[in-house]
């Protein structure tokens, strides 16, 4: 009997101090984290929009058989596919990023805190272009890959387009961009006619 009594009356002091607030202010106390700076939603914590230090070069053989280079940050590890690319404000010209897989499998991607339109294409893992779908900023919609495959590429909304790139077109992954080196064109040097 004593127990049942002392255990009642533990409970009803644990809880006296919640029954002491006035109901308009239940859940209004705030921890010491909390009580920082509201950030806006959509923004990075840290540096959830740095780019990533990897980068590999892939160049696409087009339909016009020119071959087009594109500079690509590496996603390998669960963390930096998770964040892809969240958070940017902006993607350069003829960059992109390639989210790298272990084994072939069915792919599926949205734009979640992504706010950038962006095009994806999926790869097979015998170097083709799968498939190749436009995205659109902060979109839930799943876009899948259809067929199993090795990776995906992700560049700004219309770059496999202006490139002559569609799917069943080839790529070859460099590891390291300098082994494979991109020709300047010079808008300033003229031909000379030979005689």
């Amino acid at each position: 009997m004593r127990i049942a009594f002392f255990i009642a009356a533990t409970s009803a002091f644990a809880m006296a101090p919640l029954w002491a607030q006035r109901p308009d202010t239940w859940g209004s106390e705030k921890s010491a984290e909390s009580r920082s700076e509201p950030r806006q939603q959509g923004e990075p914590a840290g540096d959830l929009g740095k780019p990533l230090d990897e980068v590999w070069r892939i160049v696409f053989r087009n339909s016009k058989g020119e071959e087009v280079a594109l500079d690509c940050e590496v996603a390998r590890t669960e963390k930096d596919k998770e964040r892809g690319l969240m958070f940017r404000k902006t993607l350069a010209k003829n960059r992109g990023m390639i989210f790298v897989y272990n084994k072939p499998e069915e792919m599926n991607f949205w734009m979640r805190n992504t706010v950038l339109p962006l095009s994806i294409a999926y790869v097979h893992e015998k170097l083709f272009i799968a498939s190749i779908h436009d995205m659109k900023p902060l979109d839930l919609n799943v876009v899948s890959s259809d067929v199993p495959v090795l990776y995906a590429i992700e560049v700004n909304q219309g770059w496999f387009r202006n490139n002559a790139i569609h799917s069943g077109n080839r790529i070859t992954i460099y590891k390291k961009p300098d082994d494979y080196k991109i020709e300047r064109k010079n808008k300033y040097r003229k031909e000379i006619k030979v005689p």
